[in-house]
């Protein structure tokens, strides 16, 4: 099997929204993608016929990660395939910029990792066939990522990778890269015989790719943290989301989840609702009245550092604190005391490490049946998970991946409308 056949089977299988290559040349590779795509190449010239709507770039992959990936392929990058320089460094680069853009669901191919004659790893092109040195990236992900999950495979001629397990938000590989790079430059990762850098990159038989692909699709599938609303109108409705207004202030809520959240509601009829990130306090004001309009008995508390420019109102409480640190805000103002059963809703700073702190806290102090809401875990598909080092879709699903069954997805309310058709896709969670 060559890596033509190889990437056809990968396209066949995980059937991406969307496509990114780096190093498009003739087009080859870039003609069997059948969704949107993108093709970056400083010297393309495409001599196959495309089947997806595709844009160009003739540019090197450093200058086009300098825009908005996320505008142009709508959202975040579901599959990437790295066949740019055949240098470890420039491959790296290009994985640290790929997995920047991706979704944590999404697939990064690398080619080129497996040569099949010592001449063709050398860092200069002295052969018609040539891989350079990229094998050496092999190596460096596995020794500095090893969250990752990096599987090779005996291509011919060249060898292929597929990396997922992706972690957008992760800064790792981008805070050690000079380090890296010097390591490459100076012969840390070089090896001198065929024999070794097989060993090494520990190819799986190509035999094993289409059951492999198989099992990597279902981990996708299970629960994907892609938004339903992803899509070309994502930007559009997320403008509108955030001029929504509610008396007059600013509410910031989609209103499939206002949808959600009544329905929500009226099953747990909660007793008190704690909102942490009270913004312009336009979102407690409707938690309150929906209440009302249901004859829903809950005192609301809205926490945030900085208190919202709106007047006293009745049945709304506003309490300063920070949701890295809940246990000062709880202590001071008695809201462990609180009402049962609790609705939180976490609304504060999306960030990995706010989020992670968030669901901890709440996994010691909530009880069985009570809920808490991940907001806003749409931010990875409309291309801004790295501002948040993974955001709460990131937090969720290492939260969850560490088994101690705290919690649990309600498929219900997340699947309302079609599945994850919400800004908070496996964010409606209940403590069990």
């Amino acid at each position: 099997m060559d890596y033509l056949e190889a990437l056809s089977l990968i396209h066949k299988i995980l059937q991406p929204r969307n496509y990114l290559e780096i190093g498009s040349r003739f087009g080859h590779s870039l003609a069997l993608s059948e969704a949107p795509s993108i093709g970056i190449d400083p010297d393309y010239e495409i001599r196959a016929p495309l089947k997806a709507p595709t844009r160009l770039f003739a540019e090197t992959s450093d200058d086009f990660f300098k825009r908005d990936v996320a505008a142009l392929v709508g959202g975040s990058v579901d599959l990437a395939f790295i066949d740019g320089m055949h240098n470890a460094e420039f491959a790296l680069r290009d994985f640290i910029n790929c997995e920047r853009v991706s979704h944590a669901q999404g697939a990064i191919v690398i080619d080129d990792v497996l040569p099949r004659d010592i001449a063709h790893a050398s860092r200069e092109r002295n052969t018609q066939v040539w891989t350079g040195d990229i094998y050496k990236l092999v190596t460096i992900l596995r020794k500095f990522r090893p969250d990752l999950i990096v599987e090779t495979y005996d291509v011919e001629m060249k060898g292929l990778c597929i990396v997922s397990g992706l972690k957008p938000g992760d800064p790792t590989l981008s805070e050690a890269y000079r380090d890296i790079e010097a390591g490459i430059l100076d012969g840390h990762y070089q090896l001198d015989t065929i024999e070794e850098i097989t060993r090494i990159v520990a190819p799986r038989p190509t035999a094993s790719l289409q059951a492999d692909l198989g099992l990597l699709n279902e981990r996708r599938s299970k629960r994907s943290y892609v938004t339903g609303l992803a899509g070309a109108s994502l930007p559009g409705y997320h403008a509108g989301t955030m001029e929504y207004r509610y008396r007059g202030i600013q509410c910031l809520k989609s209103p499939v989840d206002i949808a959600i959240y009544l329905r929500l509601l009226d099953q747990l009829r909660p007793a008190s609702i704690i909102e942490i990130g009270s913004k312009h306090g336009g979102s407690a004001m409707l938690f309150r009245d929906m209440c009302r309009a249901m004859d829903i008995q809950a005192r609301i508390v809205s926490i945030d550092p900085d208190q919202p420019g709106v007047p006293a109102s009745e049945g709304i409480r506003f309490v300063q604190g920070d949701a890295a640190n809940l246990e000062v805000p709880f202590r001071q103002h008695g809201l462990f005391d609180l009402p049962r059963p609790w609705l939180v809703i976490e609304d504060s700073a999306h960030s990995y490490a706010v989020c992670t702190s968030v669901l901890e806290f709440f996994e010691e102090h909530l009880r069985a049946g009570e809920y808490l809401v991940m907001e806003d875990g749409v931010l990875d598909d409309l291309g801004w998970s790295a501002r948040y080092q993974g955001g709460p879709n990131r937090a969720i699903a290492e939260f969850l991946a560490k088994g101690s069954g705290s919690f649990e997805i309600d498929v219900a309310c997340c699947d309302m409308f079609g599945q994850n058709m919400t800004y908070n896709p496996n964010g409606y969670l209940r403590r069990t």
